[in-house]
């Protein structure tokens, strides 16, 4: 349990340190966030492209915002803080919770296919799909 509790320290003081770096010195303002190193390549947008600039658009309220920077990410905030309450419930508490549905064959291939066709979409320079470039 101690392991778990550490675990749970290290997370939490990284989110909070990022976030204070993303709220303070937001995506679109600096230059020193990492750039994506496959567009710098390809000149593609892939289905992460635009994440960090979504992260700060949330950080100051602007939720539209960070939908048009990157809608996939946006979308799959509720299910990583369902993940982390799972966990940090399952540390703390003696009556576990299961989280089937995440580790599912079918979530997992849904989730495959969902990012593979955004990967793609967003790439297509025609409308509606131009708008979900970054």
């Amino acid at each position: 349990m101690n392991r778990n509790i550490l675990q749970i320290f290290i997370v939490v003081t990284a989110v909070v340190i990022l976030s204070l770096l993303y709220f303070f010195y937001p995506a679109t303002n600096t230059s020193f966030h990492p750039k994506c190193l496959f567009h710098e390549i390809t000149g593609l947008y892939c289905p992460g492209c635009g994440s960090q600039r979504a992260v700060s658009a949330l950080l100051h309220g602007h939720f539209m915002q960070a939908i048009d920077y990157n809608i996939l990410m946006v979308l799959c905030i509720p299910v990583i803080l369902y993940s982390a309450f799972v966990f940090t419930w399952n540390t703390f508490s003696t009556k576990k919770l299961k989280q089937t549905f995440l580790y599912s064959t079918v979530f997992v291939k849904s989730l495959l296919l969902v990012v593979i066709a955004f990967w793609i979409l967003r790439n297509m320079p025609v409308a509606p799909f131009n708008w979900l470039a970054p």
